[in-house]
């Protein structure tokens, strides 16, 4: 009687976390997002408030240097 009582548990159990996966994903998906967006806030007023028009330039020829290499 325990075992059959057991595995109803797990069952139910298990039926539970399928149906709910898909929350569990979507919010996962939706945090990730979120930190990106935020990162991408923060590094923008990085760029354009904290660095000088030179650091600016620089920075460019960096990147272009990288891309060419």
């Amino acid at each position: 009687m325990k075992n059959v009582l057991f595995w109803i548990v797990i069952i139910i159990a298990a039926f539970g976390l399928i149906m709910n996966i898909d929350v569990f994903f979507f919010s996962i998906i939706r945090t990730l997002i979120t930190l990106g967006v935020i990162a991408l806030i923060i590094y923008l007023i990085y760029y354009f408030f904290f660095l000088t028009e030179d650091q600016r330039k620089y920075k460019r020829a960096q990147r272009k240097y990288k891309r060419k290499n």
